[in-house]
């Protein structure tokens, strides 16, 4: 039975670690899209000016 639980320890881990991969990857797609979004307003402004 001791196996057993070292197979299931390591399955869970790997889908933790997995989601926590998953959300950073996300987050940091967040964080790209505006700034992204915040260079293009003042490009944007910027071409308004001349």
């Amino acid at each position: 039975m001791g196996d057993m639980m070292y197979l299931v320890a390591g399955y869970a881990v790997f889908w933790i670690v997995s989601f926590v991969f998953i959300y950073s990857l996300v987050s940091r797609q967040r964080n790209l899209q505006k700034s992204l979004e915040m260079l293009e307003q003042l490009a944007q402004r910027d071409a308004d000016k001349e």
